[in-house]
Order: structure tokens, then sequence, then C-alpha cells
């Protein structure tokens, strides 16, 4: 574990931009990561399984495309991002709302195997002493370096109160691109992005693509339509999933999952009918 300095050569030059950049700054792993190509993915505890689902995706097109993953470690969305990223074969950084080593002892549950694997490609960071226990405003400072970390920022689900839409205003007072990834009317886990979209603050993400197109970079693996029977059948015009499941010959849940890459990708889209439609 090293502390480093705003003057330090191997300090993230995107944190100088916040007012009170965190001095020191605590990194367990690799220093490298926090100064690469960076977007910063964030959201409730409180998921969703489309929330997991998305946030993984997202995560996993991103690390794809050598962009590092940013999020904050806590359960639901944050933990999804990382392990999106890790799964892709990527580099994630954890930014802790507390000190590392009071972290690394007390962490427990589905985020405890992430650790190590973080820790082996990217990195834990935080701006706090070793042993210092979290405190309520420790994460609002932690959120702002979240922000600034990343070139792009992406909340994928948030409540009203949520602490994600505290990232999302650091992400608008550094004018970092803010996308939000819209969910359905009603549901809880979606009011904040909703409202971010409708209030005009953020982008309505539809496909990992335009997060990567702010970046200039394409996302990876993305296949052409004479590859895919799913996107062939499309080119034909739109279908419902139960007339596009019979003509593709799969699954309801393969057909689900592969749909989801591919409007993740920017290469379906869904009309307001119900129906699928290529792009």
């Amino acid at each position: 574990m090293i502390a480093i300095g705003p003057h330090d050569p191997r300090y993230p030059r995107r944190l100088r931009e916040l007012e009170r950049p965190p001095d020191p700054l605590w990194i367990d792993g690799d220093a490298a990561a926090l100064g690469g190509r960076a977007v910063a993915i964030v959201g409730t505890r409180r998921m969703t399984t489309y929330g997991e689902r998305v946030a993984r995706e997202i995560a996993g097109a991103c690390a794809g495309a050598g962009v590092v993953v940013v999020s904050g470690l806590a359960q639901g969305i944050d933990s999804a991002a990382h392990r999106g990223a890790l799964d892709a074969g990527g580099a994630t950084v954890a930014v802790l709302g507390e000190g590392i080593t009071l972290f690394l002892a007390t962490v427990r549950g589905r985020r405890r195997p992430l650790v190590p694997r973080i820790r082996a490609t990217g990195a834990l960071v935080s701006q706090y002493e070793p042993s210092f226990c979290a405190r309520p405003w420790m994460f609002v400072r932690r959120n702002a370096t979240i922000a600034a970390l990343a070139e792009a920022v992406v909340v994928v689900e948030a409540g009203e109160e949520s602490g994600a839409l505290i990232t999302a205003e650091r992400a608008r007072q550094l004018r970092r691109p803010l996308f939000a990834v819209p969910g359905p009317l009603g549901s809880a886990a979606s009011v904040g992005t909703n409202a971010l979209i409708a209030s005009g603050s953020a982008r309505a993400l539809l496909g990992a693509q335009a997060v990567l197109e702010v970046l200039g970079l394409t996302a990876p693996g993305a296949l052409p339509s004479h590859v895919d029977p799913i996107l062939e059948a499309l080119s034909y015009g739109a279908l419902d999933a139960d007339a596009l499941r019979r003509r593709v010959r799969m699954s309801e849940g393969a057909l689900a999952e592969r749909l989801l890459r591919l409007t993740l990708a920017g290469l379906v889209t869904k009309t307001p009918d119900g129906r699928y439609r290529g792009r």
C-alpha cells in the first residue's frame, strides 16, 4: 500500500480537477490503473435483476475496450460493475468510503471474493487513513473522487435518495459526460435515473457504445448481421419476443440474454409496442 499526494508524478491527473484533491491518496494495487481511460459505473445498493445485468454488461463492454471501470465497491450496482469488468478480463478501481486496512478486515459476503481480483488487475483506493472507520459524510467526498477519476459517468439504477445521484451531480460539476439507464416507470430503483434523464441532466443510455464513443473508442466483438441469427431475423422487420424465439429456435432465457447484449451494443432497439427491431 502506498500514499501519494497531488505533487507526486503518480497522482491521477484528473483528481487535480477537484477543489480539494485527496491528500494523500492511499492505493493498494496498481497505481497506473488510476491514470488510464476510465468510466465510472454506479448505482443503488438495492439493485434489481435488470440493473445487475445491465451493470455487468456495460462494465464488460468497457473493459473489453481497454477502459478501466471505476466504482465504489458497495453492495448492489457497484459490485456488479466491478464483477462485470473482471469477468471480461479488464481492470477496475474501487474507491472506498473508509480506510483500506479496516475495509479488508471487515468486508464480507459477495464482495469479499472481489477484493483479491481487483487488487490483482487494478486497485483499492481511499482518501482516508488505513484504519479510519466509515462515517456518513465520508461517502459524499468518496463519490466526488469516483466522478473525478472517470472520463464519463454512468448511473445504472438510483432511488430517489441514492448516493449515486451525488456522484452524478459531481460529474455534472466536473463537466464529465453523464449517462443514466432508463428504467420501468414506477420502479423504485429507477426513480433517480429516470429523473436525471427527464431533467436533461443525463443522456439516456441505450447501449455501451454510446459511452465508448465519447471516449473515441469502439465496443469490441460487435457481430455483423450476417453472422448473428437474431439480427438476421430482425433484418426483415420488427418481431415480438415469442415470434423471434420461434424464428431463431432459442430458449427464452438464452434469447433474453442475447437480446440484452445486442441492445447494449446498440444493434437492437425495442419499439413502443414491445417488439424488437434491428438497427
